[in-house]
């Protein structure tokens, strides 16, 4: 389901121990470097976790209501993410534990990078069913200061790539939930924030979500323009940070920068 996500950095180098500690723990290996940035890429092949400064060279800024939550093997996979990550200039952002908040079985904890960038690592212990894209991630959440136009906004956006509102994942009655039919994880989540504050937009990290075809592609950028999103990027050949394809970028209405990719052969 997903291609790679991106982490803006002001100081790859500072972070790059950070991720090194973490990041292996989840089934991820080094791909290589430069100033600009480094890369992992998950034993699968994807998804790729890319850690840059921002390809425009302005300075990065962390987003409020973003945040990735990558699915670990059990309990103990959860708390060795947390004390690395805490070890290696990370901070702390919630402890290893149970959160029955959202689902009886739910056990996470969540830290931030050096540069401000929000991680999770979360086990159930009941299991979960995944989608096609696999297990590597549980989901991702996405701030929305408007719920309902965000869930107009993505049900139509992630439409042409094969995901649909998930009902069954609604915690509260006002989250929306986009995956693969049928399945538990990987999970699209626009949120609230966690503080209570506006959610903002942030600059220098996002997600890129697997596309099927180039028709895919072009059908995503579409609708996410028809629906009131902003234009990141037509639909084009790319092979910045992840895997060579034929992408597009899309900002949601709250600004949040999501972008589509499908392999180059297709």
């Amino acid at each position: 389901m997903f291609s790679h996500f991106v982490f803006g950095s002001n100081d790859p180098a500072r972070a790059e121990k950070f991720y090194a500690a973490v990041l292996p723990l989840l089934g991820f290996s080094h791909l290589g470097g430069d100033p600009q940035g480094f890369a992992y890429a998950h034993r699968n092949g994807l998804p790729r976790v890319v850690v840059a400064r921002p390809a425009d060279g302005r300075r990065f800024e962390r987003a409020n209501g973003y945040h990735v939550a990558f699915h670990a093997a059990d309990e103990e996979t959860v708390q060795c993410f947390h004390a690395a990550a805490l070890a290696t200039g990370g901070s702390d952002e919630g402890a290893p534990g149970l959160r029955p908040l959202y689902a009886p079985d739910y056990y996470g904890a969540y830290v931030r990078d050096p540069d401000g960038n929000k991680l999770q690592a979360v086990t159930y212990t009941q299991g979960r069913t995944a989608g096609p894209g696999g297990d590597v991630v549980s989901h991702i959440t996405l701030g929305s200061n408007d719920l309902l136009r965000s869930s107009a906004f993505y049900q139509g956006l992630l439409a042409p790539l094969g995901l649909v509102c998930l009902p069954d994942e609604e915690t509260d009655g006002e989250d929306y939930a986009y995956g693969p039919a049928g399945c538990s994880l990987p999970v699209v989540y626009p949120q609230k924030t966690f503080d209570g504050r506006p959610a903002t937009a942030g600059h220098g990290s996002h997600a890129v979500l697997l596309a099927p075809s180039r028709q895919a592609v072009e059908a995503f950028h579409r609708e996410g323009l028809r629906l009131g999103g902003r234009d990141l990027g037509s639909p084009a050949p790319c092979r910045d940070h992840g895997p060579e394809g034929y992408g597009a970028g899309i900002a949601d209405p709250d600004g949040n920068a999501v972008f589509a990719r499908c392999p180059a052969k297709l």
